[in-house]
């Protein structure tokens, strides 16, 4: 390979490496959103809108008496009603969300991601 086409691969190289952004996409925060339902399985506080930074961590906690699994649309997670359950996702795709019990189709939250 010639010099010049040496020379003009490094520039490349660099130019590339400059435009990257240097954090390599890093997760810009943390979110926990707390579901506490209690002994009548009703959720504790009543229906909420929760509001997630794009590219969040998220962590989702389930506490409480539900027979229900709790299923968040967009992302198509669930959460299995086994007790006190962690549910953590990065929150990548913006929109609002519903958070739902799965089974009833009850709302609990509103989730916005942007």
């Amino acid at each position: 390979m010639s010099r010049r086409r040496l020379v003009a691969a490094a520039a490349l190289v660099a130019l590339l490496a400059s435009c990257s952004g240097g954090d390599g996409g890093a997760v810009s925060s943390e979110d926990e959103i707390i579901l506490e339902f209690g002994d009548e399985g009703g959720l504790v506080g009543g229906v909420r809108r929760e509001s997630v930074d794009l590219g969040a961590k998220v962590t989702m906690i389930v506490e409480g008496n539900t027979d229900e699994q709790v299923h968040v649309h967009g992302y198509d997670l669930y959460i299995e009603p086994e007790g006190p359950t962690t549910l953590e996702f990065d929150a990548l795709i913006p929109g609002r969300f519903e958070v739902e019990l799965e089974q009833s189709g009850q709302l609990l939250i509103e989730l916005t991601v942007s």
